[in-house]
């Protein structure tokens, strides 16, 4: 079966919600991982997220990014694994760009996320694993 040394990183995307033009703003955050081990594409493995506020800094005149830091283990039964739940932390950081007149103040609150394995047709294993979760983001 092999021994998965390197874990890739996650690809995390925010993307704002049509419509969101003023604090709060809506985003859905897709994370895309690649699991150590393929799992069955009808079995969702289980993460639970939690996104928190590293930092804000200023990128240029009026320009800001904040660093949000997600964390969370990716458990889920390897296709051909028997019993054995694998388990897969996930920790990293991405940025949103925000402008503000002033340096903001920014706060996160999270929605519930939906979890998937993402399969080809008529594969019943799949190793890329797909989370969306909404974050609304307040700038003050």
């Amino acid at each position: 079966m092999g021994t998965c040394n390197k874990i890739q990183a996650a690809n995390i995307t925010p993307i704002l919600a049509a419509g969101s033009v003023a604090s709060p703003y809506f985003y859905e955050v897709n994370i895309t991982q690649r699991l150590c081990y393929a799992t069955c594409a009808d079995t969702t493995p289980v993460f639970a997220p939690q996104f928190s506020l590293v930092g804000v800094s200023q990128v240029g005149t009026g320009q800001y990014v904040a660093t949000i830091r997600v964390q969370g283990i990716i458990s889920y039964v390897p296709c051909k694994g028997g019993c054995c739940t694998k388990q897969q932390p996930l920790s990293q950081e991405f940025t949103i760009p925000i402008a503000s007149a002033a340096a903001p103040t920014v706060t996160i609150t999270q929605g519930a996320s939906v979890n998937a394995v993402a399969a080809t047709a008529c594969k019943p294993c799949s190793r890329i694993f797909v989370s969306e979760t909404p974050l609304t983001i307040t700038v003050a």
